[in-house]
Order: structure tokens, then C-alpha cells, then sequence
């Protein structure tokens, strides 16, 4: 109420300005500070970071990204409605000079320490990734960046980016591209309705269309729905409409108004509290947070001193909320780097509170040196616009420049090994690599991306959504002899193999290829984005059907099968193989089953990037690195008359290695790279009884 007090004198301009000197985000007529919205800033961080950290029970923290979400919409809608208010304007110009110095300060200088320290801890392949990702980050489109890395095959498997909590900074600046213009189109002339009634209208057809689809988007594609601006628009206007509200806010019972507060804050903790990495969400469950979030601020504006304001409105709730955003940007790239560089996908909870103290007090500077400071700066709203594009042309220059400075290891096409023998002899060398040989093939930065399904002029594999395709061809199109190889992308790797060899023995060469779905007919979960998390794939068992057709009607006169079979249950695979054995039918002349490679405990560029002179600290044992269905592979080709290729010898002696001569030999920690399948174009051939015309092997 001092606050109140303090202002009665001042002018109906004044009232967009607090005595701090900040802007009140309040609308007229309600406080221009609210400290239990403050309060709330800080649950909401806390929620994230807690979560993030792994603490126990926090499984549904990440709510707090919503509660976010609404106070936003509260607070700038609030900003807009003092400024038409005061001035009877609203100026474009002005409202995105305030996002400039309130946003793109703090978000750049994380984004670019972030970038340096990926590549100074964790290698300049990790760094380049980064690097990349802070590209979309500073132009705001990071949540499109990180659906579709999402939803890739090959990306999705990768370690989380230090910069993906940035998605959500770019939801709400996406949203805000829109809505200065709506609510200048809503607000501009002399209507009987109010403005408030108005902004009330359109906003409520937001609310409902977006909430709609959040549910029907979780649903189908729940990647796209978790990252998209559409989905969660109705959360940010839900906070613009209680801003927009107020007069009618005003006028609830304290007593009602108190528990509402309550009621609100209930269903936020509750959410965090019970929801968890298997919720479908956003879906319809993201009403519980989001309406709870709106509650517990309508309610406020009726000033009840009983309400949940009582809890968040003290000074720590105050001085954590003041800080929040700071924290927010810091504390996943701390929690991140770390357990990146020492080879985790996240440490224990103990170490990570620690590293969140260590966010605290990085964010602590930022607010005191950059945050605050640049809001406050005292230069024309042009000005403002144009710096802060210029911020952002420069960041994203810098990264791009960061990228593209060239690798010491160059790249080349590769020549296959004369024969076996010397792939074998290369193997058993190659445990004795200290170094990373220089020139190495593919250079460490190309390597994540050199993927034999990439490598031919067609690609042959289809999409995920995709169960069936066009024939894809190669080799020599006009060989008598036919080749099909079919599997997913364990088979699509081998194609520089495939291909070269078909080519030299003059085979045509059918690829029958789809990623994320292995070649036993067997029910597999969705893979990550696509339909409801754990439903069966239905997409596969279609391409399944479609692509055992295709061979029964092709007549090949040889059949390679390849495909990853590592992580799957023992009985479901032995199933899913000997149907797959006994749906083809005898017009297949030979078949043979190419065994799945060892694989590596992380990514191998990645690890040979941060260990440039130990090259053996990116080794595995034999054991560790076989998959524990060989035996089951090997029984069942063994009873159904086809043929086993062991493909280990080629990758391991005492343990597999990530570099073999001077190739680097995977890509990830699951496919090799097409360069090193190029090198073993003649083993393989050979293993097949493949020979080139007039060749031996």
C-alpha cells in the first residue's frame, strides 16, 4: 500500500514507471509492482533448475517454462495497456527497443561464452555443433532448430545442447513478432466496446485455437507440438488476458480471490510434483500449470493480504525472481558442458547443486553488470532497434566464422583396402594409436555428417513418416545379376561399399532402407517427435510388408541383410528374424546376413576431438562393444540356410577403436562413416562372393 501511496501524485504518465525507475508490468488500474508475480518468477526457475539438476521428485519441474510463459504475457500486456494509457498511442518501435536491452544482452553474452566453452572443453566437433545452435538461438528460431534435431535420426541421439533451453526464449519472441500489431489493430479507434473487451475477444479465439491444437498436435508429431510457437501461444495470452482483466479482477471478494491464489499455486507444484519425462505434453495436461499460473495472478489483483502473495511476495522470493532470467540462461549450459566433459550424460544430483551455485553467482554478475544496467540505458527506441540488430547480425557472424575456420585435418576420397588381409593388419595396429594421425579421413568436423545413405546421388532411404518408396537403383543398371540390400540405417551406412562393389562385378543394386526401423518383422515404438511416445510404429509394419513384397517380386540373386540389433529384448528379435526368414520366399537365390558392428561408448569424433593425443581413451573392449544378440543372429541364419558374415574383425582386435590407420571410423556412436565404409568395399565384397569382373579378391 506504500507504493500506492507514494504515487498519488504523480501524473497518469507517471504510472508506467515505478520508483525504481523501471516500468510498471502491471496493467492500469492494479499495482504497478506486484511482488507475488516476482515470487512467482522465482518458482518458476526453481522448478527448472531443480528439475534440470535431477533432483529427486522434481519430475514434472519443467512446468516452470509455462509458468514463464504466462507471466510474460501478463507483464507486456500490462506495458502496452499503461502506454496506451499515458499516451494514448501505442508505438511498435517502442515496445521492441524494451525487448532489445531487456533480451538480447543477456541472451547474447551466455550464447557466445557458451560457444567458447564447448569448444574449449569439449573439442571443436562439439563446438562446431554448438556453435551452429547458437546460430538459431540469437536469431530466435532455436525451438524450429531443435525440433528438427529432434526428430533426425542421427541428431537425435546426440548429447543434449548447452543452448537448447533457448527454445522457449524463441516461442516467446516469435509470439511477440505478432502481438504489438494485434493489439494496435485491436486497440485503434472509436469503438463502444473498450479496449479491454476488445483484447478480451481476440485474445480468447487465441486461447481456444491454440489450446486446441497443442492437444491434437501432442497427439500426432508431440516433438513439433513441445517446440512450436502455435501450441503454446494460448499460454502467453492467457497472461495478456488477465492483464486485459483487471477492472473486473478488481471487483472479486478478497476472501475468494485469496483462495484462488492458493488454488493456483496448488496446481502449479502440483504438476511439477506429478508429472514426469512420460507425460504426454504439452497435450491437455499443460492446462494444469498454465490456468494454475493464471489464477494465482488474477487473484492478485485484489490485493488479498491471505493469498499466496503471503508466501511469494517475501524478500528471497523477490531477490531469486529479480534473477531469474540470468538463471535461466545459465544454469542449463553449466549443467551441460560439465557432464559432457567428463564423458556423462549428467552428473549426480550433489555435483550438480553444486554447479547450480555456480549458475547462481555467474547470474548474479550478468544481472548486476549486464542485465540491469542495459535496461536502464538511456538512448532513443531507434537506437535501441538498431543496436540490437546489430548485436545479433554480429553473434551470428562470429559463430559462422567460428565454424568455418578450417580443421587441421584435411578430407579426401578414400581408395578400398586391396583386401582383407590388410584391413586386418590396419585393426591390429590400431591399438597401438596414441595420436590422431594427421591428415585423418573424414576430417573430425565432417565426420558426424558422412553417412553413406547421404553419399549417392539418389538417397535411398525413406522418411519416417514414409512406409513405402520408389525403387532406388544402383551400380550398374544394367547388370544380369540383381543385389537388394535391406535394413535401416545399418545397412544404408554400407552404401559407398555396396555401391562400388555392384559397380566393379557389374551387379545392379536394389537399396531397400529405412532408418529407425529394423529389419525383423517385429512391433517397435515410435521413434522420438513421431506420434505418441511408445505407440507402435505403424509407419514400419507397413514398410515391413511393402518391402518383403518388393524382394519376393524382384528375384534377387542376392540378398544382404543389415541391420542394428543392439538394445532390443532377446525374444521379441529371435521372433522378429525367423518371420522375416520364413516371409521370404525360395525365389531369393542367396541370402546373407551382414552382422551388426560393435559400437562405441560415445560418439567417436566427438571423443577424438577431446582427446586429440589419446586416441585409445576413445576405445572399447571387445565385450562391451558386441551386441549380446549375435548368438540369436547366428542360430537363426544358421536354421534358415543363409549365410553369416561377421563383420567384428574388420573394427576390432583387443578392443574396437574410433580410428583404424587413418580413417576416422565412426561418425557417431552407432554408424561408421561412408569414408570408412569405402575402405572396406573389397572385405565386404569378398565376404559376399562378390568379386569384381575378372578379379579375385
Amino acid at each position: 500500500m506504500a507504493v500506492e501511496g507514494a504515487s498519488a501524485g504523480l501524473s497518469v504518465a507517471d504510472e508506467r514507471i515505478l520508483a525504481t525507475g523501471e516500468e510498471a508490468g502491471t496493467a492500469p488500474g492494479d499495482r504497478r509492482f506486484r511482488p507475488d508475480v516476482e515470487g512467482l518468477r522465482a518458482v518458476a526457475v526453481l522448478l527448472v533448475v531443480l528439475y534440470h539438476a535431477g533432483v529427486p521428485r522434481f519430475t514434472g519441474g519443467y512446468v516452470g517454462v509455462d509458468v514463464f510463459f504466462v507471466i510474460s504475457g501478463f507483464v507486456i500486456t500490462g506495458l502496452l495497456l499503461r502506454e496506451r494509457q499515458g499516451t494514448s498511442r501505442t508505438s511498435i518501435i517502442d515496445f521492441y527497443a524494451r525487448r532489445c536491452r531487456r533480451i538480447l544482452p543477456a541472451a547474447t553474452l551466455v550464447i557466445l561464452v557458451t560457444v567458447l566453452c564447448s569448444y574449449l572443453w569439449l573439442g571443436f566437433v562439439s563446438g562446431n555443433i554448438v556453435a551452429n545452435d547458437g546460430r538459431w538461438a540469437a536469431v530466435f528460431l532455436s525451438n524450429f532448430h531443435f525440433e528438427q534435431v529432434g526428430t533426425n535420426y542421427f541428431t537425435a541421439t546426440q548429447a543434449p545442447s548447452p543452448l537448447r533451453n533457448y527454445w522457449s526464449l524463441s516461442v516467446e519472441e516469435q509470439f511477440y513478432v505478432v502481438y504489438p500489431t494485434l493489439f494496435l489493430l485491436v486497440a485503434r479507434g472509436r469503438r463502444r466496446l473498450s479496449v479491454q473487451v476488445r483484447m478480451a475477444s481476440a485474445l480468447g479465439v487465441v486461447i481456444i485455437g491454440s489450446f486446441i491444437l497443442s492437444i491434437v498436435q501432442t497427439n500426432l508429431h508431440p516433438a513439433a507440438a513441445y517446440f512450436s510457437p502455435f501450441t503454446r501461444a494460448w499460454e502467453i495470452a492467457l497472461g495478456a488476458l488477465v492483464a486485459v482483466s483487471t477492472p473486473w479482477l478488481k471487483q472479486i471478494p478478497a476472501r475468494i480471490a485469496a483462495s484462488v491464489t492458493w488454488v493456483g499455486l496448488a496446481a502449479i507444484l502440483f504438476a511439477a510434483f506429478a508429472f514426469s519425462a512420460l507425460t504426454s505434453y504439452p497435450g491437455s495436461l499443460v492446462a494444469v500449470p498454465v490456468l494454475g499460473t493464471a489464477l494465482v495472478i488474477a487473484g492478485g489483483v485484489a490485493v488479498p493480504r491471505s493469498g499466496a502473495e503471503w508466501l511469494l511476495g517475501g524478500r528471497a522470493f523477490g531477490w531469486l525472481g529479480q534473477r531469474s532470467y540470468s538463471l535461466y540462461l545459465w544454469h542449463w549450459p553449466v549443467l551441460i558442458i560439465a557432464a559432457e566433459h567428463v564423458g556423462k550424460s549428467t552428473l549426480p544430483v550433489g555435483e550438480n547443486l553444486v554447479l547450480v551455485l555456480f549458475a547462481l553467482m555467474l547470474s548474479m554478475a550478468t544481472y548486476r553488470l549486464v542485465e540491469n544496467p542495459v535496461r536502464h540505458f538511456r538512448i532513443t527506441s531507434g537506437k535501441s532497434v538498431m543496436m540490437g540488430l546489430t548485436l545479433v547480425a554480429t553473434t551470428v557472424i562470429v559463430l559462422s566464422l567460428m565454424i568455418s575456420v578450417e580443421s587441421p585435418y584435411s578430407s579426401y576420397r578414400v581408395l578400398p583396402a586391396a583386401n582383407t588381409q590388410v584391413v586386418l593388419d590396419e585393426v591390429a595396429a590400431a591399438n597401438r594409436i596414441t595420436q590422431i594421425p594427421n591428415p585423418v579421413h573424414p576430417s573430425l568436423a565432417q565426420a558426424p555428417n558422412d553417412f553413406g545413405g547421404y553419399d549417392q546421388p539418389s538417397r535411398c532411404g525413406i522418411g519416417l513418416l514414409q512406409s513405402r518408396g520408389a525403387i532406388c537403383t544402383l551400380g550398374d543398371p544394367k547388370g544380369k545379376l540383381l543385389m537388394i540390400v535391406y535394413g535401416d540405417s545399418h545397412a544404408l551406412m554400407w552404401l559407398p561399399a555396396f555401391n562400388g562393389l555392384a559397380k566393379a562385378a557389374h551387379w545392379r543394386l536394389i537399396v531397400l532402407g529405412k532408418s529407425d526401423c529394423p529389419a525383423a518383422i517385429m512391433v517397435v515404438p515410435n521413434p522420438p517427435g513421431i506420434g505418441e511416445k511408445g505407440a507402435p510404429y505403424g509407419a514400419c509394419n507397413l514398410w515391413h510388408q511393402w518391402a518383403v513384397k518388393e524382394i519376393n517380386q524382384l528375384h534377387p540373386s542376392l540378398l544382404v541383410i543389415s541391420t542394428q540389433d543392439h538394445g532390443w529384448y532377446s525374444p521379441y528379435w529371435k521372433a522378429g528374424i525367423t518371420k522375416l526368414f520364413s516371409e521370404l520366399s525360395g525365389s531369393v537365390s542367396k541370402v546373407v546376413y551382414l552382422g551388426d558392428i560393435p559400437l562405441l561408448p560415445q560418439p567417436g569424433p566427438e571423443c577424438l576431438a577431446a582427446h586429440v593425443n589419446d586416441v585409445q581413451a576413445c576405445s572399447a573392449s571387445l565385450k562391451s562393444s558386441m551386441s549380446p544378440l549375435i548368438a540369436i543372429d547366428r542360430s537363426v541364419v544358421a536354421a534358415h540356410g543363409a549365410e553369416y558374415v561377421d563383420t567384428t574383425p574388420w573394427f576390432c582386435s583387443r578392443s574396437c577403436t574410433a580410428v583404424v590407420g587413418n580413417y576416422d571410423v565412426y561418425l557417431d556412436q552407432f554408424h561408421i562413416t561412408a569414408t570408412y565404409a569405402g575402405f572396406l568395399q573389397n572385405a565386404l565384397a569378398k565376404s559376399l562372393g562378390v568379386l569384381p569382373v575378372g578379379g579375385s579378391g
